[in-house]
């Protein structure tokens, strides 16, 4: 009987532990970019790091994202190794959405004073990997494109290119919302086309035709269809839905306003008036962003649709915090960087989560020089422990850790924090239940019922067995 039970016992664990169904709402990983080294953008510069602070502050237990905020000062010695006077450019870049900058609160300081800066808008980065990797590198190359002055050069548009606007202005008095949709020809396959305001789209190859559709209520509606390469000839026709087989219907007014228009003036618009992705943000003055936006929706596809530019605005990037510090010839001065960090969510082997932070320590190599890294973590109260990194740190009385490098190391900087010394086996089992709960209750019960029954049918099987036995001897 005792091996019917550990057998049963067995088969229940193994089926609650093998099947990956979380029964949890949320997510279970979350990763974020890593946080980047100051950037000289001076080619051979002159200026050698005497020692750097680098310090994350988690004490004031804020969360955002699924994350665990630090605080980042980033100080620098710096020294002009040079017998002359010169303007040191620097960088200091992140990675994040175009607009995702403006909640941030950045600082940069020079002796401890704060000094302004610009804001650069570099590349679009591939996205982190399912296991959380983030395989590209920062090297002072890319860093000089995103902070170069010219105009962008565009390769699928000019911008001396005039093109013609169509507005389309929709009015309608019904009180159950119609479906309106706006159908032209092109003449050729490569005409290049940009729309806004619809909801709708679809296309004929074999005739060139389009079809571009939106949803009309009491509210008055606007769609437009830039054509860059030829005159358009627009029909308007109303459905009482968006179906294909839908009743067609005409009360409801419509007038199409055609202006002529150059292309970087109507983009700068389009942009301006995106009434998704800009409510509560400034546009940011750097138009190269727009213009690659445009140039890179093209280079895929000639129908363009504000989604596509959207798409591509909201991707992460590099931003880039520019400024210039003087030195005098071999002045010394501290420039400090100051800013919020978010670290990679963690549950799939705990309960409660782990934080993990990444730091790209090697662009710090282009300075002429660069000694003495000090590296301090401050963890907060509910999360006491670095559990893991891949860099020598040291534990200190006051809970803080601190790790001092000679010279710039050859890896870049990753720690975890944990609200426990270590994940003990006990948690990863906690965890399996836990994300399993449902499975628990919809397969694990029933399991526990009949491995119950099945006990207590041996149970009621040996008490016969026994009664019959003592009848037996009774017997003899």
């Amino acid at each position: 009987m005792r091996k019917c039970k550990a057998i049963l016992l067995i088969v229940l664990i193994v089926i609650l532990s093998g099947i990956l169904t979380y029964g949890n709402s949320g997510p279970v990983t979350w990763f974020q970019y890593p946080g980047i080294s100051m950037i000289t953008i001076d080619e051979h510069s002159p200026i050698s790091v005497l020692n750097e602070e680098l310090h994350f502050d988690f004490s004031k237990e804020e969360h955002d994202n699924f994350s665990l905020i630090g605080e980042v000062s980033a100080k620098y010695s710096m020294k002009n190794t040079e017998e002359e006077s010169i303007i040191s450019r620097m960088v200091f870049p992140f990675i994040k959405n175009m607009w995702g900058v403006e909640k941030d609160k950045i600082e940069v300081l020079v002796d401890g004073k704060p000094i302004g800066y610009s804001i650069h808008y570099g590349d679009t980065v591939n996205s982190i990997s399912a296991n959380g990797k983030f395989e590209e590198s920062i090297e002072l190359k890319d860093i000089l494109k995103s902070v170069i002055e010219e105009k962008y050069a565009p390769k699928n548009f000019d911008y001396e290119e005039m093109g013609i606007l169509y507005r389309i202005h929709l009015e309608s008095d019904r009180e159950e919302s119609m479906h309106v949709v706006a159908n032209f020809q092109t003449e050729t396959g490569s005409s290049r086309i940009l729309t806004k305001g619809n909801n709708s789209y679809a296309y004929n190859s074999e005739s060139n035709e389009f079809s571009v559709g939106t949803w009309l209520d009491e509210e008055k509606r606007v769609m437009e269809i830039f054509s860059f390469d030829e005159n358009l000839k627009i029909d308007i026709k109303g459905y009482e839905s968006g179906h294909s087989d839908a009743d067609e219907i005409t009360d409801f007014k419509y007038e199409i306003e055609e202006i002529e228009m150059g292309i970087e003036h109507y983009l700068i618009d389009y942009i301006a008036t995106d009434r998704d992705i800009l409510i509560g943000y400034n546009i940011p003055e750097d138009k190269n962003v727009y213009y690659k936006a445009l140039d890179q929706a093209l280079e895929r596809e000639r129908f363009i649709s504000e989604d596509q530019i959207s798409s591509l605005l909201i991707a992460s990037r590099y931003v880039l915090i520019a400024y210039e510090v003087p030195f005098e010839m071999l002045e010394e001065k501290t420039i400090e960087v100051r800013y919020p960090t978010l670290g990679s969510m963690d549950k799939r082997k705990t309960v409660n989560p782990t934080y993990t932070y990444n730091y790209f320590l090697h662009p710090a190599k282009y300075w002429k020089d660069f000694h003495d890294l000090t590296i301090k973590i401050t963890p907060s109260k509910d999360y006491p422990y670095v559990i893991q990194s891949n860099l020598p740190l040291i534990k200190e009385t006051d809970g803080t850790y601190v790790g001092t490098f000679e010279t710039l190391p050859e890896e870049d900087l990753s720690f975890t924090l944990y609200e426990k010394e270590e994940i003990t086996p006990s948690e990863k089992i906690m965890n399996t239940i836990n994300n399993n709960i449902y499975l628990l209750l919809f397969i694990g019960i029933p399991l526990l019922v009949i491995l119950s029954l099945v006990i207590l049918g041996l149970m009621v099987r040996k008490v016969v067995q026994l009664h019959r036995k003592n009848k037996n001897l009774n017997r003899l």
